[in-house]
C-alpha cells in the first residue's frame, strides 16, 4: 500500500515544483503503486497524485493505466468522496494525453463538482487549470482564459505560488492568441521569475517556446530559433517530455520555413533588380551573401526536425501533433514544387483531424490543400476539364477552410482561411476581384496589430494580386509591376494623366467641367487631353455645350 505519509510528501513536492525529487520518490515506491487496490485506504488519492506526476513528467503512464484498471464502476460507490474526485482527475490526465478532450473535460467537471462540495481548493485549482488546457487545445480561447484566471486566483488564495505561476504561462499563451502580445509578455516574465526557482522542465520549456512563438509572430525568425533551441534543451531533460520536444521541433521547423521564404523573396527581388538594370532581362544573378545555400539548408533541416517530431507523435499516438507535422511538411513540399507529396500529406492530416473532430487541424489541412490545387491550376498542370477541376477543388477547399475556421476562436486561422479563399477567387479561372478584396479585408480585420510576420506578408501579396487583377488597362497593369519599358518618368506620368482624365470623364457623365472640378485642373487641359486621345474633335459641340444641368 501507499502510506498517507508518502502521499503527503508527493503532494508537497508537487506544490514546490521539485520535479526531479518527486519522480525519484515515485521510482523508489513503484511497487507500492503497482499493488494498490480499491479497498486500500487513500487508493483514489494515490491514483490522483500519480496522475499529477505523470502530467509533470513521470514517464510510466502504463503504471497509471494499470492502477485505474483496478477501479471498475462496481468498486467506486464505496470510495470516499475525495478519493473519487482524485480518481476522476487521473482519468482526465489519461484522456488529455490521448487527445480525447471532451472526455477529459467531462472527468474534470465531475471532479470539480465533488471538490467544491468536499471543500478541496487544491483539486479545484488543478481541475480548472486542466479544463482551461482542454479548452485551449480545442481553440476556445475566451472560456479557457476565464477558467485559467479563476484557477490562478484560487492558487494564490491558498498560497500555491508555483502552481499560480504555471497557470500564468497558460494565461500568457491565451493573451498571445488573442493578439495582446504586450500583456502576454508581461505575464510570462512574471511567471518565469517565479519558476526559475524550480526544476519544472515542462513549465520552463513552455516559457521559452512561447517566447519563440512571439518572436515568430513578430517576424524575428532568428531570435525565434534560439528560443526554440532553449525549449528543446529543457524538454530533453526527461524522456517523458518527448511530446513537448516534438512540439518545439515543429515550431522550430515552421520558423525555419518562414525564414527560408523570406530569403527566397529577397533573392527574387535582387534578380528582378538586376534584370531591370541590364535592360535585356538576362542579367546573371550572383549570390554573394550565400542566401540561396542558407535557404536550402533551412528547408532541409526543417524537414529533419519534422521527421523527428513525426516519429514521436506516431509513437505516442498524438493525432493533433502528427497532423500538424503533416501540414508543415506539406507546406515545405509545396514550396519545393513537390505537389503530389504535399497533397498526400494534407489528406492524411485532414483525416487525422476528422477522426477527433479537430477543427483547427482540419482547417489547416484544407488551407494547404486549396493552395496545392491553386498551384496546379496556375502552373497549367493538366488540360481542359482537369484544369477546371483543379480550380473547383481549390474553391471548395478554401470555402470549407473558412467554415471550419469560424468554428474556432483562432483569429490567425480565420485570417489564413480568408487569405486562402481570396487567393482562389482572384486566380485566372474565377477572377472575382471584388469578392477577393472582401476576403483580404476580412483577413486584415482579424490580425489587428499582428503585422510583422509571414501571415501579414500573405495579406499584402493578396492585396497586390487583387489590385493587379482588377486593372484592365495593360499600361496600368505593367506599371503596377514596375515595368515601364523604355519610357521616362515624365512619359509615364503623361500616359497616366491621359488615362485618368479619360476614366473620370466617362464616370462624370462626359462633362468636362465636372472633371476639371474633381481633379482641380482647368477645363482647357481636360479638353486638350480628350482631343489627344480622340474622344473630342476640335470645335465639337461638346466643347461649347459642356454645362451641368
Amino acid at each position: 500500500m501507499v502510506s498517507p505519509e508518502l502521499l503527503g510528501e508527493l503532494r508537497q513536492l508537487i506544490h514546490a515544483r521539485r520535479v526531479t525529487a518527486g519522480i525519484q520518490l515515485i521510482e523508489q515506491h513503484r511497487r507500492n503503486f503497482d499493488g494498490i487496490g480499491p479497498a486500500m485506504p487513500c487508493a483514489g488519492r494515490a491514483a490522483g497524485y500519480l496522475a499529477q506526476w505523470v502530467d509533470l513528467g513521470f514517464e510510466d503512464e502504463e503504471l497509471l493505466l494499470r492502477l485505474l484498471a483496478r477501479f471498475p464502476k462496481s468498486t467506486r460507490q464505496s470510495l470516499p468522496l475525495g478519493d473519487y474526485a482524485h480518481l476522476r482527475m487521473a482519468e482526465a490526465v489519461v484522456a488529455m494525453r490521448h487527445g480525447d478532450l471532451q472526455d477529459a473535460e467531462r472527468h474534470v467537471d465531475t471532479a470539480l463538482a465533488i471538490s467544491d462540495e468536499a471543500d478541496d481548493p487544491v483539486i479545484v485549482a488543478v481541475a480548472n487549470l486542466w479544463k482551461a488546457r482542454c479548452l485551449r487545445k480545442a481553440g476556445e480561447y475566451d472560456r479557457a482564459l476565464q477558467i485559467a484566471q479563476r484557477a490562478r486566483e484560487i492558487a494564490n488564495q491558498i498560497g500555491l505560488k508555483y502552481l499560480a505561476a504555471v497557470i500564468q504561462t497558460l494565461e500568457s499563451w491565451l493573451y498571445f492568441q488573442k493578439g495582446k502580445t504586450k500583456q502576454a509578455l508581461g505575464i510570462l516574465q512574471e511567471a518565469e521569475a517565479v519558476l526559475r526557482e524550480t526544476d519544472d522542465f515542462i513549465a520552463l520549456g513552455n516559457i521559452q517556446s512561447t517566447y519563440g512563438r512571439i518572436a515568430t509572430r513578430e517576424g524575428r525568425y532568428d531570435h525565434a530559433l534560439q528560443y526554440f533551441e532553449n525549449s528543446i534543451e529543457s524538454f530533453k531533460q526527461h524522456r517523458s517530455l518527448e511530446r513537448y520536444l516534438a512540439r518545439s521541433l515543429t515550431n522550430m521547423a515552421q520558423a525555419k520555413r518562414f525564414l527560408a521564404v523570406q530569403l527566397r523573396r529577397s533573392i527574387d527581388a535582387k534578380r528582378e533588380r538586376l534584370r531591370s538594370r541590364a535592360g535585356d532581362g538576362k542579367s546573371p544573378f550572383v549570390d554573394k551573401a550565400g542566401e540561396l545555400d542558407r535557404m536550402h539548408d533551412l528547408l532541409r533541416t526543417a524537414q529533419q526536425d519534422l521527421a523527428q517530431a513525426g516519429e514521436i507523435y506516431r509513437r505516442t499516438d498524438d493525432h493533433h501533433g502528427g497532423g500538424n507535422v503533416d501540414v508543415n511538411l506539406a507546406q515545405i513540399h509545396l514550396d519545393l514544387g513537390n505537389l503530389d507529396t504535399a497533397e498526400e500529406l494534407v489528406v492524411e492530416a485532414f483525416d487525422l483531424g476528422s477522426s477527433k473532430t479537430d477543427h483547427l487541424l482540419m482547417c489547416r489541412a484544407r488551407v494547404v490543400q486549396a493552395m496545392i490545387a491553386n498551384a496546379r491550376y496556375e502552373e497549367q498542370i493538366g488540360e481542359g476539364d482537369e484544369q477546371t477541376r483543379f480550380a473547383q477543388v481549390a474553391h471548395d477547399c478554401a470555402k470549407e477552410a473558412v467554415d471550419l475556421a469560424e468554428r474556432t476562436e483562432s483569429r490567425r486561422l480565420r485570417a489564413q482561411a480568408h487569405i486562402c479563399q481570396g487567393m482562389t477567387l482572384v486566380n485566372g479561372f474565377f477572377h472575382e476581384t471584388d469578392a477577393a478584396r472582401d476576403c483580404c479585408d476580412r483577413a486584415e480585420a482579424q490580425l489587428d496589430y499582428d503585422r510583422h510576420d509571414a501571415l501579414w506578408e500573405e495579406i499584402e501579396i493578396l492585396r497586390a494580386r487583387v489590385l493587379h487583377a482588377g486593372i484592365e488597362d495593360p499600361n496600368l497593369r505593367a506599371w503596377s509591376q514596375g515595368a515601364v519599358g523604355d519610357k521616362t518618368l515624365q512619359q509615364v506620368v503623361g500616359d497616366f494623366e491621359e488615362l485618368l482624365i479619360r476614366r473620370v470623364w466617362e464616370r462624370e457623365g462626359r462633362k468636362v467641367s465636372r472633371v476639371a472640378r474633381k481633379l482641380s485642373v482647368s477645363p482647357k487641359k481636360v479638353r486638350r487631353v480628350l482631343r489627344h486621345v480622340g474622344l473630342l474633335a476640335a470645335g465639337s459641340p461638346d466643347d461649347d455645350n459642356d454645362v451641368d444641368t
